[in-house]
């Protein structure tokens, strides 16, 4: 992301430090806790860059933000938005430090949409020691009863995770073995590279018995726009309320950082997604939805 004017980072605390959102454990041994998002770069004025990059569509030189006028603000912005015009406010680009997020809100919603950049924590490379993983707030449907049952699956998970990585250790440890012929005369710093590898390919194997609940830790990059687009969209995916509190701090870093880019707009969540209402009728009534649909 050299290619572009970024501004200095903002402080971020290291994940142990007294700032850090602490996980708390459960009974069964899951640490839980809120997600952590910073954000690590940005554009120095997103909002005025954007507004210039309108301007130099229809100028006979190249504008800078330097130059944007509140009255330019008001009438291109909304000019620009409001109209679809929104490739203005893709140049803006936003670097996130994401922690305590569940692997499936990653896979099901920030990278179901297209036009980000990740580098996400390897589950291959990187034992998983401990019990770490997203457990929904206690609300509708999912009561004390129902946390007890589902913080007892991940545990569960867990435990199989480390004995699978115990058991497939001596067969990796052997099998690569034979493959750098691997012997008692062999040079200690070669038997550590085995034992390195053989780890490594332990834990690859082992990790898919881990749950797609467990956290992960990325740098996500994404463009203005875009995260324009997954503040609406929020509630469409398999992790509503994950994604409501993640996609909200993360736009909340940005109206830090300047506030003109989303509250210009004044652009809400949408709540409920057209498709929904759709999926609704037809469960209720499929006959009439289709006397409707044919009507309209």
């Amino acid at each position: 992301m050299q290619f572009f004017a970024m501004s200095a980072p903002l402080s971020i605390s290291p994940p142990n430090s007294p700032d850090a959102s602490p996980l708390r454990a459960s009974p069964e041994g899951v640490e839980t806790g809120a997600p952590r998002v910073t954000l690590r770069n940005s554009f120095a004025h997103p909002y005025d860059s954007a507004i210039a990059a309108a301007r130099t569509c229809y100028a006979p030189r190249l504008i800078g933000a330097e130059e944007i006028t509140e009255k330019q603000r008001v009438n291109i912005g909304a000019a620009t938005f409001f109209s679809g015009h929104h490739t203005v406010f893709q140049h803006a680009h936003f670097e996130f430090g994401l922690e305590n997020i569940s692997r499936q809100f990653v896979w099901s919603f920030l990278h179901a949409h297209p036009f980000y950049n990740s580098e996400q924590q390897s589950q291959r490379y990187v034992r998983l020691d401990r019990a770490q993983a997203y457990v929904p707030p206690e609300e509708g449907a999912f009561g004390a009863e129902e946390r007890a049952i589902y913080e007892r699956a991940i545990a569960r998970a867990w435990e199989a995770y480390r004995d699978l990585t115990q058991i497939l250790r001596p067969d990796a440890r052997g099998i690569l073995g034979d493959i750098w012929h691997l012997s008692e005369m062999s040079h200690p710093r070669r038997v550590d590279k085995v034992e390195r590898q053989a780890e490594k390919r332990a834990i690859e194997v082992a990790r898919y018995v881990l749950p797609v609940a467990a956290f992960t830790t990325m740098v996500h990059t994404l463009s203005g726009i875009v995260l324009h687009r997954l503040w609406r969209m929020q509630p469409a995916c398999d992790t509503p309320a994950e994604a409501r509190q993640v996609i909200g701090e993360m736009v909340e870093c940005v109206r830090a950082k300047d506030p003109e880019f989303f509250d210009r707009f004044g652009t809400e969540p949408m709540e409920d997604p057209p498709e929904w209402g759709i999926s609704r009728r037809l469960s209720s009534d499929g006959a009439a939805f289709d006397r409707e649909f044919d009507a309209d």
